[in-house]
């Protein structure tokens, strides 16, 4: 037979049929990376789907493992999707594309008896597993607790625990980073990574001397990967096109409440905002300052669309019996002079997803505003999700209840840093440096209450 029919006949049979095979599944993969850039959702993970043959059994839904692979770390020195089938290898492609060379991705995902750790860098994707138990999960809580009562005292064998179990496996990827992404979910979701020791002590290991891990690094969470895409997309689209005119550098809204009949005054509130305020007009920028009764609801949604950066220093709710009632408080809540005036003074969960707000920055100085939830049909989000689901990139918010004074003190050496050229991440590092090698605020829950959404 001629050599070349047979060779034809391989042609068609084996190669052409491989190869359209290959190219649906990258067309398919595509499809999916923009479904889940275009609809960000809180527990949208990486693309993750089941691998083959896998069970569900105590593991999270967003990650399951093959049968047989032991509970140790899986490392890939660089990405393949035959490498790590279980994952959307368009979307890990996008996340490095997205990623500087000084930045690490860090992804969890809890279950009663694992923890499951996505390590991605420009160079790396690395897959972790390690087993827990209920006695870690009463540490975290007896950890955070401590923080949030100010009993630091002989807290330090205790971080170094948390920190071997949840940096260790990372700790590679971590070396010669400068800024970290932490996306944690479920049981993790709002434990502060920053109060975390780096690098690792083992036991018997020889004594390095151990610094929190926001001494080194630039900390920044987020709800999602397609979230933090989102964001760093619209960051990207935003440089290449001019500032426009009508933006304003600073907007401040600070209710008061001075004489307000139910709520209690924040006495700093005013100065604070006023204090920034000023520190912009004094490099040029321009400033709108919105105090008591003109900062109220109306206002908010007036000119907030208009701001660059967005400054809420007010008080918050947040109730489980009535999750409608959870948001922000403005001059007019529960004000017996606001019988004619259409709004309520109270700026919900849900109709802060109803605004268009493309800030650069959202500050919301409030106590433990980054726990602010509502439901919005059959999901739940927090105050931060629904202000970045209405446009902002990066939101500035509270772990837990912070002081009107230390608020105010915590704020303007902030925007300072800021104004001296600093990225909105380095400028908050840098804050809590400060705050940790001075001996009246070195305590964590001094500065570990704040934490950046976003980029």
């Amino acid at each position: 037979m001629d050599p070349r029919i047979v060779i034809s006949a391989v042609f068609f049979i084996f190669i052409i049929p491989r190869f359209l095979t290959f190219a649906l599944a990258q067309i398919q993969d595509t499809k999916t990376l923009i479904s889940g850039i275009s609809s960000p959702q809180r527990n949208l993970n990486l693309g993750v789907t089941p691998l083959p043959g896998s069970s569900s059994v105590a593991a999270p839904d967003a990650i399951s493992r093959q049968p047989g692979i032991p509970d140790t770390v899986m490392k890939y020195t660089s990405f393949s999707s035959r490498e790590i089938e279980g994952y959307n290898p368009a979307v890990l492609i996008m996340i490095q594309s997205f990623l500087t060379r000084q930045e690490v991705l860090l992804e969890y995902f809890t279950s009663d008896t694992m923890i499951y750790t996505v390590a991605v860098t420009k160079e790396s994707v690395g897959v972790y597993s390690s087993r827990t138990g209920r006695e870690f999960w009463r540490e975290v809580n007896s950890f955070l607790r401590r923080i949030r009562l100010a009993d630091f005292g002989d807290c330090r064998k205790q971080t170094e625990t948390l920190s071997e179990v949840l940096l260790g496996s990372v700790s590679m990827q971590l070396k010669g980073k400068s800024k970290a992404v932490i996306i944690a979910h479920d049981a993790l979701n709002g434990f502060p990574f920053e109060i975390l020791v780096y690098p690792i002590i083992r036991s018997g290991s020889g004594c390095a001397k151990t610094k929190y891990l926001i001494e080194g690094r630039e900390i920044v969470y987020n709800n999602s990967a397609a979230q933090w895409l989102n964001s760093r997309i619209r960051s990207r689209i935003s440089k290449t096109q001019s500032t426009a005119d009508n933006s304003l550098a600073f907007v401040g809204f600070s209710p008061g409440f001075e004489f307000h009949e139910c709520i209690h005054e924040l006495y700093n509130a005013n100065h604070e905002v006023s204090t920034i305020g000023r520190m912009f007009m004094e490099k040029g920028k321009t400033p709108v300052i919105l105090l008591n009764e003109n900062s109220n609801e109306n206002n908010f949604k007036s000119i907030a669309r208009f701001s660059h950066i967005l400054h809420i220093a007010t008080h918050t709710i947040s109730s489980e019996e009535y999750p409608e009632m959870n948001g922000l408080l403005f001059h007019e809540f529960g004000s017996e002079q606001n019988i004619s005036n259409t709004e309520d003074g109270l700026l919900a969960i849900h109709e802060i997803c109803e605004l268009q707000i493309p800030a650069d920055l959202i500050v919301i100085n409030a106590c433990s505003s980054a726990n602010i939830r509502g439901r919005i049909g059959m999901n739940w989000f927090s105050c931060a999700d629904c202000f970045m689901k209405a446009g902002a990139r990066n939101v500035l918010c509270t772990l837990w209840n912070v002081s009107d004074r230390l608020a105010e003190k915590f704020m303007v050496e902030f925007y300072k840093n800021y104004l001296a050229g600093m990225s909105f991440s380095k400028a908050l590092q840098q804050v809590k440096v400060r705050m940790i090698t001075e001996q009246s605020t070195s305590l964590p829950v001094n500065w570990a209450a704040y934490i950046l959404l976003g980029e």
